[in-house]
């Protein structure tokens, strides 16, 4: 790879490009992929426009994060698993100083999900999922989940996203990386929790149809939100995205 910004470098350290300016500082830290057309996912999983290059940027996005946040429709299309470190992400992590574990935490307001998925039952031990609801969720389904994950109540009817973070963050995830899906990113936007924005543009046009964006949501912000470019890489025609959100 290459950096393109804020200085033109062969050969870049990809884990040094995504650690300056958030291991230190922390935050909660948006990773999508998205096709030049603006898709963000072909045959319905984010995976059909991965890169050899986006494939390493997302590992070393992990290496670099506390917790994983998702959203539970992504979780249960993407296929998560408890994350296993291997030695080799052992040694990125303890690089930058971070801990040897990467638990998940997985948003879900109806608590849909099926405490036999693999998130649950392959998460280690000492990196227990978290799943993030309110109290309008179903009191059973609180009490099933409970068995295999952590429950937050965050919020009344709704998630409470604001609060959510601010729960994780009093569990030490000072470095959050929030991997989708869409829905869950344009909630976390509105929610004023959105420090920065990762985007990988590779190189594929997924053509007409019904093509769902990075961010969903029940209608148009009344104002734009603004970026601020910290960085680019490029790799086989595939851009890769630093973006900060303004006064964040």
């Amino acid at each position: 790879m290459r950096a393109l910004l804020p200085e033109p470098v062969e050969d870049v350290d990809v884990h040094e490009f995504y650690a300056t300016g958030w291991v230190d500082r922390g935050g909660l830290r948006v990773d999508f992929v998205t096709s030049v057309d603006g898709a963000a996912h072909a045959a319905g999983r984010s995976a059909g426009l991965q890169t050899p290059g986006d494939n390493r940027v997302f590992a070393a996005q992990r290496d670099l994060a506390d917790g994983v946040l998702v959203g539970a429709g992504t979780a249960v299309a993407e296929g998560y698993r408890g994350v296993r470190l291997t030695e080799r992400r052992l040694t990125e992590r303890r690089r930058f100083g971070l801990g040897d574990v990467l638990p998940i935490a997985v948003v879900s307001r109806r608590l849909t999900l099926d405490p036999a998925l693999p998130l649950f039952t392959e998460a280690a031990p000492e990196a227990r999922t978290v799943v993030v609801t309110c109290a309008a969720a179903p009191a059973e389904q609180r009490a099933a989940l409970a068995g295999v994950a952590d429950v937050l109540v965050c919020g009344e009817d709704d998630v409470d996203l604001a609060q959510a973070r601010r729960e994780l963050e009093a569990r030490g995830w000072r470095r959050i990386l929030a991997e989708g899906g869409p829905t869950l990113f344009g909630d976390l936007v509105s929610a004023g929790v959105v420090d920065e924005l990762c985007l990988s543009l590779t190189p594929f046009l997924v053509g007409p149809g019904q093509i769902t964006r990075i961010l969903a949501g029940p209608g148009a912000w009344p104002e734009l939100e603004r970026l601020e470019l910290a960085g680019v890489l490029e790799e086989d025609g595939a851009l890769f995205l630093r973006y900060r959100l303004a006064a964040r």
